[in-house]
This record gives structure tokens, C-alpha cells and sequence, in this order.
């Protein structure tokens, strides 16, 4: 198969059209030996003294061999696709690419009679005779053209023995003649077949393949709209609080997730992060959804409802699966904050041109291990910026393998954070995207920005 091919493209190609593909891709290799063949023997018949030969096959022969080289730079363009296409050769190649079963055709036809012209009726009529359905024994091709290209080589040469004046016997001449063009044609038919066997039975496979990749895709691609269905569309509507957050998967279904839930004066800013990318991450992170939002009202205390969380994710599976997840209830009537976080990066505080980073250490959920959220409650006052946010953050490396770090994000939360969320949520993804450079993103990444008005 060729590599520029889509899973599309296998999917629609018919095993028909394939198969004629696959004959062009042989025809063409063999048509350029047959031009190389040609233009030797061409040359042969201008400088060869030895051939009882006029100036008008001296003529004749200049011209095919200039055809013949005409035929080579088509041929050229013929096998690539990647050449500019507004060239005259360029479009004759890909006119020969799409044709080239009859431009095959259409060339021995033309050899054929200036070999037997330029021969006469001299020993080389009957070698040109005898040599032709050897010289076809390289091409693959469906039945109806097979039995074309050698009934032409059999009338012509039949025509030519005719009325022609070579001193040859007709009747041996014409049955040998008949015999190769009968076993030639045999042997390209049985040849052809089994080409035709054998790729049918590879292209069946990789169209099995390609269905299966595509079913894959969609349903990854179903996936990830399904994920990205469940982060918030807009951030609440807050008059005390300007809130402004994103999520980057790396892969089509990645495994950070954010949310907000709103009770009355208080907020609760959720960061988290499952281990892994893929549909697994993606299971995993549509039950803490669930258990999040079936747990909202229990909100007032995040290291609670974490502990519950950690035995939805360790109960759930038999495979081990770890989530890493901070929580910040904003609680603007008192003017506070309660941070809980279970093995999520630290939460950084600016208070004016200061930041402070706040790290609770607690492994993820899910753990085999007997689990306590550590929760710490501070005082926040307008101005404020409060940030959580992925590994996939400051574990960002660029093409020299240096680490993004914390300290590169509390330096652009101090120097930018005195605007709006959204300015210095930009800030942030446009430093680490300068910093990665032309490096993939390999991990997600989630931040959630919150101002205190």
C-alpha cells in the first residue's frame, strides 16, 4: 500500500481497482526496462554497419530512439507524484501514472511495427518475430488486454509475412511464431493470477486492518468530544470572583480534567489529573465527575469528600488506577479559602507582588494504602490570584531536555498576574509553549486561574 494513502482511501478501494494498481505499479517498472531495451537496440541499428539498412531506417531509427528518450524523462515524472504539476512532463506523467496499462500497450504496438519495419525482410524480421512474446513475459495485466497485445503481435507478424519478402517459410515461421505468443500469453496469465491472488488476500487484510483503525478513531474521537463535554463551557458568573481555565489533552483522550461548583457564596475550584492518557484515563475520569458532582453538597469539607473519592477510584478497579486532585473552596462571605489536594502539584497564592506556593502532601487516590487528605485553610482578600494546575505543566521539557519547573510559574504568576484570569492564564500557556518550542506536547495540560474581586 502506498504510504500517502489514507484509512479512508483503503476502506473505499474496491479489491478491482487495487489489483489494477498493483499491475500499473509492475507495468511501470517494466515499461522503463523495455524503454532501456528499445533505446539500445535503436542505437544499435544507427552506428551498426553490418544491417542492410537505407537512409530512411537510419531516419526512423533516430526517431524512435529520440521517442524512446522522450519516454524516459515521462516515465520519470511518471514515478513520482511529489514533482510540480505545472509542467508539461509533469502533466504527461500523470496523464502515463493513470494510463499506463494502454500507454504500455500503445508503445509495444508502436515498437513492434518499427522494429519489423526497420528489419524488413532481412534475419532480423524472425528475431523481432520470436523475440516480442518474450519480451512480454514481464507484464501483468487483466485478461482482455493480455489476449490484445498478443493478437496484434501475431496479425502484424502474420501481416508481415504476407507481404512481406522475406525468404523465410511461411507456415513454420507463422506456428512458431504462434507457439511463443500462446505459451507467453499462458505464463502471463497464470502469472497475473497469482499476482492477482496474492494481493487481493493482502489488500482483504489491510482493509480488515483499516476498518479496525478507523472504528478505533471514531470511537476515540467520540471519546474525546465526550470528555471535552464534560469540562464546563463557561466559568460561573461570579461578581466576587473572575475565573478563567483550560485543559490541552496530548493524545485524542487525555486524563486532566477541571470544574467549578457554585453553592450560594462559595465556590469550589476542582484541578485534577489521572494517570495515563487513553481511554482507560477517560473511564476513570468520568467517575470522578460523577462522584464530584453526586458529592457537591458535601463540598464545605474537600478533604471529606476526597477520602470518599479515593474509595470510589481503589474499590472500583482491579486495576490500579491513581488520580492526583487538588480542591480550593473559595468562601467569599469569610473571606477565606480551604485547600485540599491528594498528590496534586502545589497551589501558588499571589498576594500582592508576593506568591506563595502551598503544597499538602497525600499520595494520589486510589492507592492500596490507608488514606488522609491533608486540608488547610488560609484568608484571601480581593486582589488575590489563586492557581492550580497539572503536572503537565511544570514537567514540560524542551528540545535540550530542561524541565519547565515551579519556580518558571510562580515568576510569571508574580509578573503577570496583576490583571485579569484570563490574561494571566494565556501568559502561562504561551511561556510554557515558547519554552517547549517544536517539542510535542507528551502530557496534559490544566490550569485554572481564580482573581478575588
Amino acid at each position: 500500500m502506498d504510504l500517502t494513502w489514507s484509512l479512508d482511501d483503503v476502506v473505499r478501494t474496491s479489491d478491482e481497482e487495487f489489483v489494477r494498481r498493483r499491475f500499473a505499479q509492475r507495468n511501470r517498472v517494466w515499461l522503463t526496462f523495455l524503454l532501456i531495451f528499445f533505446a539500445f537496440a535503436s542505437f544499435i541499428a544507427i552506428v551498426d554497419d553490418s544491417f542492410d539498412k537505407d537512409v530512411l531506417d537510419i531516419l526512423l531509427a533516430a526517431g524512435n530512439l529520440a521517442f524512446v528518450a522522450f519516454g524516459f524523462f515521462v516515465m520519470r515524472y511518471a514515478a513520482r507524484e511529489d514533482l510540480p504539476a505545472d509542467r508539461f512532463l509533469a502533466r504527461a506523467g500523470a496523464w502515463t501514472r493513470r494510463h499506463i496499462n494502454a500507454v504500455t500497450l500503445a508503445y509495444v504496438a508502436a515498437q513492434y511495427a518499427v522494429a519489423i519495419a526497420i528489419a524488413g525482410d532481412g534475419d532480423g524480421f524472425l528475431g523481432w518475430l520470436m523475440g516480442f512474446p518474450v519480451l512480454m513475459l514481464g507484464l501483468r495485466m487483466l485478461v482482455a488486454e493480455l489476449f490484445l497485445l498478443h493478437g496484434y503481435l501475431v496479425a502484424g507478424g502474420l501481416l508481415m509475412l504476407l507481404i512481406g519478402t522475406t525468404r523465410a517459410p511461411e507456415v513454420p515461421v507463422f506456428a512458431s511464431m504462434m507457439v511463443l505468443n500462446v505459451i507467453a500469453l499462458g505464463f502471463e496469465l497464470y502469472m497475473s493470477r497469482r499476482m492477482r491472488r496474492a494481493t487481493v488476500t493482502a489488500w482483504t487484510s489491510q482493509r480488515v486492518q483499516a476498518r479496525e483503525q478507523i472504528r478505533m478513531r471514531d470511537e476515540l474521537r467520540y471519546a474525546r468530544e465526550l470528555q471535552l463535554s464534560m469540562l464546563p463551557e463557561c466559568a460561573p458568573d461570579l461578581g466576587w470572583a473572575d475565573i478563567s481555565s483550560v485543559s490541552l489533552p496530548a493524545t485524542e483522550v487525555g486524563g486532566d480534567y477541571y470544574d467549578y461548583f457554585v453553592d450560594g457564596d462559595r465556590v469550589a475550584l476542582v484541578c485534577m489529573d489521572v494517570a495515563g492518557h487513553g481511554m482507560a484515563s477517560g473511564l476513570v475520569l468520568a467517575a470522578m465527575r460523577s462522584g464530584f458532582t453526586l458529592l457537591r453538597d458535601s463540598l464545605h469539607d474537600p478533604a471529606a469528600v476526597l477520602e470518599r473519592l479515593h474509595t470510589l477510584v481503589a474499590e472500583t478497579s482491579r486495576r490500579r488506577m491513581l488520580v492526583t486532585v487538588s480542591v480550593v473552596l473559595l468562601d467569599h462571605a469569610n473571606h477565606r479559602a480551604i485547600i485540599a489536594s491528594a498528590g496534586n502539584p502545589p497551589v501558588f497564592i499571589r498576594r500582592a507582588d508576593s506568591v506563595e506556593t502551598i503544597a499538602l502532601y497525600a499520595p494520589p487516590l486510589g492507592v492500596r494504602l490507608p488514606v488522609e487528605i491533608p486540608q488547610r485553610t488560609i484568608d484571601v482578600s480581593p486582589g488575590d490570584v489563586i492557581v492550580l494546575h497539572s503536572d503537565g505543566i511544570y514537567e514540560t521539557r524542551n528540545a535540550n531536555e530542561e524541565v519547565y519547573g515551579l519556580e518558571r510559574i510562580a515568576s510569571v504568576i508574580r509578573e503577570q498576574g496583576g490583571g485579569a484570569a484570563e490574561a494571566l492564564r494565556d501568559a502561562l500557556l504561551d511561556d510554557v509553549a515558547a519554552f517547549r518550542g517544536l517539542r510535542e506536547q507528551d502530557d496534559d495540560i490544566t490550569l485554572v486561574v481564580c482573581r478575588v474581586v
